[in-house]
């Protein structure tokens, strides 16, 4: 987690007391494609994340409105719209989003790089799978790689950045099947601190760090009574200025959160020679391409990790991960899995009802305690 954060406050110092170049990106931009090249890329949801964690601002998404920033757009877009306009870090030199899976991810960055008149480097999603698709998007990604190679020097080859997002996703995999043996042993807050390196695959720091994380829970000692207390699946991010909700929830519903979904990386190691395909590979693999797939994943782990229940933290404005709740609740119903939906902004504290959620937590804790 150190060296995460020794690599984050590195990257905010190039930006701004350097004056380095960089891109603005959402999640889904391969990070091994970034990586290539000699310019920074800030990825917009982990930065805006970094952001709310240390509360630079009170009540952002009303700030952001002040500054311009269009009502009813996820919180993420607003508070780095919010930094790039009160002058804490300079505009991009381009911005580039992939029209998956948030549209108000793409369209922020559509508009802002009309608005400062730089370019956009937009990469189209169709809903569907197949070679064709696959030939489609990977079309997508090599004329990015062509067009930033006119503009940039190389920073790594193709091999160098193919070895480390090979070795990286190795360890995560190591890390998975540990977890899903000895599902106790991972504390999902360091998932949740940790699921950003899906965009530094292909860097070789994110290697020491996953080896460091691998190391971590598989020396940390589990007591047996552990495995006595409710499990839980927690879908949905948590609030980022409030990394201490999950420890409360386990400690004051006597539970024990085992599995969130964020962490998955997926299983799509790349190849020089195929490497725009794989690339294209990974995103229509995702647990997130559909709904259908995100169903399957969610209620595999439901068996696996032999559930108690689940805890869907819906984020305010996102279009994303809440409109599936009805299924899975549906799906927990026929299952006889407990469920909760709570509701609130990952970003701004100002649109979460603690209180509320409490609340909306004790029939819970009724169910997964009736259950053992």
């Amino acid at each position: 987690m150190a060296q995460y954060l020794r690599n984050q406050l590195e990257l905010f110092i190039n930006i701004t007391a350097h004056k380095k170049d960089y891109i603005a990106a959402t999640y889904y931009v391969p990070g091994e494609l970034l990586s290539l090249f000699d310019v920074q890329a800030v990825y917009i949801e982990r930065f805006a994340g970094f952001v709310a964690a240390w509360r630079m601002f009170e009540s952002p998404a009303a700030r952001a409105k002040t500054q311009g920033f269009p009502v009813g757009r996820c919180s993420y877009q607003a508070l780095f719209h919010l930094i790039i306009e009160e002058g804490i870090i300079p505009k991009p030199v381009s911005f580039s989003a992939l029209s998956y899976t948030c549209k108000d991810a793409w369209t922020y960055c559509r508009d802002e790089a009309d608005r400062y008149n730089t370019p956009f480097y937009f990469i189209d999603v169709h809903k569907t799978t197949g070679s064709n698709q696959i030939i489609y998007l990977a079309d997508q990604f090599k004329e990015l790689y062509e067009k930033l190679k006119s503009i940039f020097p190389l920073r790594a080859s193709i091999e160098e950045v193919v070895a480390a997002s090979n070795k990286a996703l190795e360890i995560k995999q190591e890390i998975d099947a540990f977890g899903m043996k000895n599902p106790e042993s991972v504390n999902i807050i360091d998932s949740f601190k940790l699921f950003p390196l899906y965009n530094d695959l292909g860097k070789a720091s994110t290697v020491e760090i996953l080896k460091d994380f691998e190391n971590k829970i598989k020396s940390k000692s589990v007591s047996d009574n552990q495995h006595d207390i409710p499990r839980i699946l927690w879908h949905g991010i948590v609030p980022l200025y409030k990394n201490s909700l999950l420890r409360e929830i386990e400690e004051k519903l006597e539970c024990r959160v085992v599995g969130e979904e964020m962490f998955d990386f997926g299983n799509t190691k790349l190849s020089c020679d195929t490497f725009f395909e794989d690339l294209a590979k990974r995103i229509i693999s995702s647990r997130f391409f559909t709904r259908e797939s995100r169903i399957e994943a969610i209620f595999k782990g439901v068996k696996d990790l032999d559930i108690d229940g689940i805890i869907h933290f819906s984020h305010r404005n996102c279009g994303f991960l809440p409109p599936l709740v009805p299924l899975i609740k549906n799906k927990s119903k026929e299952q006889k899995i407990p469920f909760v939906e709570i509701k609130g902004d990952v970003v701004d504290p100002a649109y979460f009802d603690e209180e509320q959620m409490w609340e909306k937590l004790k029939p819970f804790y009724e169910l997964i305690h009736g259950s053992k």
